[in-house]
């Protein structure tokens, strides 16, 4: 019995022992897995985005050469939509009834990686900031993180967003403000650059007003007393807007352009008007400065005894920082890597006029204030954000520049955005994939948040920025559409339908592509044609044209 009660003992005691080590080692056996499970969906996606290498540079490329300018960017759209369709997304068109704007997205659930990325050139320059490239790297890296998923059983959502008119529109903050951004966890991008960093700092709000006037034409030297001149009325706004810069705060940019000065000399000029970007650290600043100059405007026209009106006004807010995102963007590119040149490569360069190489030092984030500005400072309040840069250019190439734009359609480019790829890959699964990352990253957006004034969406496009779509005619008189296949952006199938809506989002018509059509089509040049359901005014503009099967 005493033996029996002692073997008994023992053998709980072994028990409770042997429970208790394995309670102690499993927690480590299961981060260490974990974490192995991470590196490993993470080497997944490197390998795959190294061997999308091709793709990555024929997205650049082909976005190089259309070159296309805010809201015409036809071409370009279909390129990135079919790349990514091919490769299993789900795609949103035209997303918040902007024809040019698109978002993709693979998976379900949480949590919900964001990469965002722009797509427009600038006029007369092309693509001297760099977007063909940061939208092919955005695109692969996409990509390469939906193959991690499927190969290693990763849940949560990679969501993809192509913004058109960066440089010259604020679409950004309409895609928001239709809730796209609502749900995403993180956004991370790609930039074309002369460092390799993250972006830590903030950015300018800012406004972008038209001021018109409006005054009574009139012979300038027979009858001068006749006139009133609206050219006057934007030239006093503009003094006095001047002489109003010293009473706002140092941190404020203010810089104005005449679009509108009169036909000629001799002509009192009827019309004027002018342009203008009010910038400040936040947007109270901006909406105190915009009261201020609203005044001078209204005082000139008093003066002039011509009339004003504000033709067009448009506001996105500053930028957020996060410091933990943009930390864990230079650890990633500290371990993916930063591409290596041949000497024939540098040779190549020097002989279209670039010498020396891309910088291959990595600089740590700085918190620094920006003077200039970004529509992505309204997706930074619905979620945070970094952007990681990957040297493309050579030191002291500046951006905008046609220095910037010949690398960004070479090798020195190419290999940055496959690098880019890689490392926005990898970011974007260690946020999908550790919790700890995305939740230190999350309650510093939260803590930032607590002290920014209330947001109110501004930004709007007008309504005559919107382009005709490439190879669409309508003809007013009779609401007959008509289809140019050759001067389309898209490659039309069997099956597809064409739909013609206004530009607010009506469906005007449409128009399915019957069997032999296209046969037919290529064999004697007939065009598409059809007829709108509604009544289209001359002159009135569509909003969008799209096809899908």
């Amino acid at each position: 019995m005493f033996f029996n009660s002692h073997k008994l003992l023992f053998n709980i005691v072994l028990i409770c022992l042997t429970v208790g080590l394995i309670c102690w080692l499993y927690p480590a056996r299961s981060v260490t897995a974990a974490g192995n499970s991470l590196e490993e969906a993470k080497n997944t996606a490197i390998k795959y985005a190294e061997e999308q290498s091709n793709l990555t540079v024929d997205i650049a490329k082909s976005l190089w050469e259309y070159a296309e300018i805010g809201l015409n960017e036809y071409k370009s759209y279909v390129k990135v939509r079919d790349a990514l369709a091919s490769a299993g997304f789900n795609i949103t068109d035209s997303a918040a009834d902007i024809p040019t704007c698109l978002i993709a997205q693979y998976g379900t659930g949480k949590p919900v990686i964001g990469i965002y990325e722009d797509i427009d050139a600038l006029p007369d320059v092309g693509h001297g900031c760099g977007h063909n490239l940061n939208t092919a790297a955005g695109i692969v890296a996409a990509m390469s993180i939906k193959k991690a998923m499927e190969t290693h059983h990763i849940p949560g959502t990679i969501k993809i967003f192509i913004n058109p008119a960066e440089e010259i529109w604020d679409v950004a903050p309409l895609v928001a403000a239709a809730g796209y951004y609502d749900d995403v966890d993180a956004l991370i991008s790609f930039h074309a650059a002369t460092e390799n960093t993250s972006e830590y700092g903030s950015t300018m709000a800012m406004d972008h007003v038209e001021y018109k006037f409006k005054g009574v034409a009139s012979h300038s030297s027979a009858a001068p007393e006749k006139g009133r001149s609206a050219l006057d009325a934007v030239e006093i706004m503009n003094v006095a807007v001047n002489y109003l810069r010293e009473h706002l705060i140092q941190e404020m940019r203010i810089h104005y352009v005449i679009t509108d000065g009169g036909a000629a000399p001799n002509i009192v000029p009827a019309s004027a008007a002018s342009r203008y970007f009010i910038r400040g650290p936040q947007y109270p600043d901006v909406a105190y400065a915009r009261q201020r100059i609203d005044d001078c405007a209204k005082a000139a026209a008093l003066a002039t005894g011509t009339e004003m009106e504000i033709g067009f006004s448009s506001g996105i807010y500053n930028k957020i920082p996060n410091k933990a995102l943009a930390l864990l963007a230079v650890n990633t590119i500290l371990k993916t890597g930063l591409p290596q040149f041949t000497e024939q490569e540098i040779n190549t360069m020097a002989s279209l006029g670039i010498t020396g190489v891309p910088n291959n030092e990595i600089k740590e984030p700085e918190g620094s204030q920006s003077f200039g500005s970004n529509p992505i400072g309204d997706v930074t309040r619905k979620t945070p954000t970094t952007t990681l840069n990957i040297a493309t250019w050579v030191p002291d190439t500046p951006g905008h520049s046609e220095k910037a734009a010949i690398q960004n359609n070479s090798i020195y480019g190419f290999k940055g955005a496959v690098a880019a790829s890689k490392a926005l890959a990898s970011l974007g699964l260690e946020l999908m994939m550790n919790p700890d990352s995305l939740a230190e990253v999350t309650a510093e957006h939260k803590e930032r948040m607590k002290d920014m004034p209330k947001y109110e969406g501004k930004a709007m496009i007008p309504e005559s920025a919107y382009p005709e779509a490439p190879g669409i005619v309508i003809t007013a008189i009779n609401g007959l559409v008509t289809l140019i296949p050759s001067e389309t952006a898209f490659d039309e199938k069997e099956g597809d339908t064409i739909s013609v809506k206004s530009v607010s989002n009506d469906v005007l018509g449409e128009y399915t592509i019957a069997k032999g059509v296209l046969s037919k089509k290529s064999a004697d040049g007939k065009e598409y044609s059809f007829e709108l359901k509604d009544k289209v005014e001359p002159g009135q503009k569509t909003k969008s044209v799209l096809y899908s099967s």
